[in-house]
């Protein structure tokens, strides 16, 4: 495959392509482990009912979905740019306000939200600094930041993990989706992707502090949580 490009349009269209497969899809290639991480990534917050709480890149809703199990009372927005994906969203929880937007051009006023969580969503980033940077100024000074995405194992566990992400997942993405194009962009997008440890070191870089890494399935997938 060519060098995984991130333009904004050519992932705007891939996510917009997938999205009526995307849910069934993570469900099979992660054995339904993605929903159990997102629930463990949050189930340590403590904040209040009146919360203003963003799910960046937020995709179908489901980690908005499981916030809004959470704090029934706070204000909720997921943000994407995948009209498709958003359109999955809303049907899904008619009761979250989904908006589409650019994730770094936030509709939102400097120190707004309480909460900024992403997940799987930074990786297909093309200006990382930018959207750290974006977040960082609409979060309220003491407020939270959380990103969850593949990580790096180390060199003896990525043997295995390897050829999950790019024939298995491939494969599933053909059979299921008919082309597997979109699901090898899933493993080539993470090979120039930044380790959890690297991310550690640029979300402090941004002004973020008290950041904390947490390995699932090995560094398979992390999770980075921090605050402003």
């Amino acid at each position: 495959m060519e060098k995984c490009s991130k333009t904004p349009q050519r992932i705007k269209k891939m996510f917009n392509q997938i999205a009526n497969n995307y849910d069934k899809l993570n469900t099979i290639m992660t054995f339904g482990l993605h929903k159990r991480i997102k629930k463990d990534v949050i189930k340590h917050l403590n904040l209040n009912n009146d919360a203003e709480i963003l799910d960046l890149c937020t995709g179908t809703g489901d980690l908005a979905g499981i916030l809004k199990k959470k704090y029934p009372y706070a204000k909720i927005i997921g943000v994407d740019f995948s009209q498709e994906m958003l359109k999955v969203a809303r049907n899904k929880y008619p009761e979250i306000e989904f908006l589409d937007a650019d994730c770094t051009q936030l509709p939102f006023k400097n120190e707004q939200l309480d909460l900024c969580i992403i997940s799987f969503g930074l990786r297909n980033t093309e200006d990382i600094k930018k959207m750290l940077s974006e977040i960082y100024r609409v979060l309220k000074k003491g407020g939270t930041f959380i990103n969850l995405d593949l990580g790096k194992p180390n060199k003896f566990l990525n043997i295995f993990f390897k050829p999950y992400m790019y024939l298995w997942v491939a494969f599933l993405g053909k059979i299921f989706h008919g082309d597997e194009t979109p699901y090898k962009y899933l493993a080539v997008s993470n090979e120039d992707f930044p380790s959890q440890y690297r991310l550690v070191e640029m979300f402090k870089e941004i002004g973020f502090s008290d950041v904390k890494n947490k390995n699932y399935l090995f560094g398979q997938i992390a999770s980075q949580i921090s605050k402003k």
